[in-house]
């Protein structure tokens, strides 16, 4: 779908376009390769970049003869496990093309349409194109962004509320691998924008390289967060482990005391259990008896004192 913006928005086909006139679309490789755009608008390396599996984080940037070129893998940020998609991006003075590489539930291909609807076409521009297509590509991730605190916040009250799971740590380290890709998403894309701004191509006009700025600060921002997230994970992991501790010391604490309260009745058993044969308590009608009552009076001296030491 290409569009160009005169006075109304009406599509073209790809041999059509006019670099004399704005236009902005989204092309197939194989629409590309059959209209020989990969000669035309895509130098043959840019070509054979997008047909190049997906296989780092970084995005492929290449600014040269007056355009810029890059290849931007989208994430979707609420499930990055999910479909990705991978695009082609090609700039001139007058020309926003994308091409889609991967896009398997055309959800790239609804946020550029959306995106070149918006627009108003008494102020459109090249800068406002690329600004509203990336717009439109994270204007969802704050909402995303705020569903992770959430879960961050549950797996702070099952700390509290002692209701951890065996899975509890797996949770953690998951959601931190998933975050990490959300912030190496956002880098790639702030890569993107700090070599628009610098404009070595000279593809964009002075007076609208602010609307770059604004959008690199927005999703700067986003990326913070993200960062942050993943801190908060952290501390999420080491309070975790802070209340192992204190549910490991308190069951020692407890074996302690049930042992300190038993070493003097120990003491008491193996003392009568001798076989000496002049031990008066052995002739004592009430002997029995009285070793019963010394071993109750010591295990309560004994609970007595460690509830006076707070140690119960």
């Amino acid at each position: 779908m290409i569009y160009e913006f005169a006075d109304t928005l009406k599509t073209i086909e790809l041999a059509d376009i006019d670099e004399s006139r704005l236009c902005a679309g989204m092309v197939s490789l194989e629409d590309l390769k059959e209209n020989g755009g990969e000669g035309i608008f895509f130098g043959l390396s840019c070509f054979e970049e997008c047909k190049k599996p997906e296989s780092r984080f970084r995005s492929v940037i290449e600014v040269a003869d007056g355009h810029m070129f890059s290849v931007l893998s989208v994430r979707n940020v609420a499930s990055v496990y999910g479909a990705r998609d991978r695009i082609g991006m090609y700039i001139r003075k007058n020309l926003f093309l994308l091409v889609s590489i991967q896009d398997a539930d055309g959800s790239t291909t609804r946020a550029f349409e959306d995106a070149m609807r918006r627009l108003n076409l008494k102020t459109v521009s090249i800068e406002r194109v690329v600004c509203a297509f990336f717009e439109q590509l994270v204007y969802q991730d704050s909402g995303a962004l705020e569903s992770y605190e959430n879960k961050v916040g549950k797996l702070e009250e099952q700390i509290e509320h002692e209701t951890t799971g065996k899975s509890f740590n797996a949770e953690i380290l998951s959601m931190r691998r998933k975050l990490l890709i959300v912030r190496h998403y956002y880098e790639q894309m702030l890569d993107i924008f700090e070599t628009m701004i610098e404009n070595d191509a000279d593809l964009f006009l002075d007076e609208n390289i602010g609307l770059f700025r604004m959008l690199r600060d927005k999703i700067e921002r986003l990326s913070n967060n993200t960062q942050l997230l993943r801190d908060s994970l952290v501390q999420v992991r080491e309070a975790y482990m802070a209340a192992l501790d204190y549910s490991a010391n308190r069951i020692m604490k407890v074996f302690t005391v049930v042992t300190t309260v038993f070493l003097p009745l120990t003491l008491i058993v193996g003392w009568y259990g001798m076989n000496f044969d002049f031990m008066p308590e052995l002739g004592w009608r009430f002997g029995y008896l009285g070793v019963i009552v010394l071993c109750v009076a010591v295990a309560i001296l004994s609970i007595v004192i460690f509830k006076k030491k707070n140690l119960l």
